[in-house]
């Protein structure tokens, strides 16, 4: 399967089992988990990523990205209570 075959050229959501999935919201979740891995946690920044993230993760959970994929960070774990 192909990126194209779930997501049209045009298209810039797909619907999952139910739950709306916009067009690079893993490529997000990624950058954010990049932020809280190498941040400090008194920026803005952390902030923001932290907020994000937890967001990004509920959507991602209903999709079972992580009944496939285990994320390696206890801090990531625990801030989508993975654990």
């Amino acid at each position: 399967m192909k990126p194209e075959d779930i997501l049209k050229e045009n298209e810039n959501f797909v619907t999952i089992q139910g739950q709306e999935i916009r067009k690079g919201s893993i490529g997000a979740f990624m950058e954010n988990c990049k932020i809280i891995n190498q941040n400090n946690q008194n920026s803005e920044e952390y902030k923001t990523a932290i907020q994000d993230i937890k967001v990004q993760a509920h959507l991602l959970k209903k999709i079972g990205l992580f009944d496939i994929f285990e994320l390696k960070s206890s801090r990531l774990k625990e801030i989508i209570e993975l654990n």
